[in-house]
């Protein structure tokens, strides 16, 4: 998991893996699953990768994941959140 400090942005970037590849590791890792064009990465998972001593990334956090809940960019029991998907050469 790399920039997470970045709480303006959610996006799967692969590097040189494909779709199939970038669904394999997520569900091993249990992050998350790949539907279509997107992915779907647990809310909790994101938010243990955070930094666990900052609380003012913990409110940011918390502020992307509601902001995504209003852009209808959370599951019906909002346990996960749609990611881009971004595939790098």
């Amino acid at each position: 998991m790399q920039d997470v400090e970045n709480l303006r942005e959610l996006a799967v970037r692969a590097h040189g893996v494909d779709v199939n590849g970038i669904s394999a590791a997520l569900q091993a890792s249990g992050l998350g699953t790949v539907e279509g064009d997107h992915a779907w990465l647990d809310v909790e998972g994101l938010r243990r990768s955070g930094p666990a001593e900052l609380t003012q990334w913990r409110e940011g956090f918390d502020g992307m994941i509601s902001y995504a809940g209003k852009q209808g960019w959370l599951n019906e029991d909002r346990t996960r959140v749609r990611a881009h998907l971004e595939h790098l050469g």
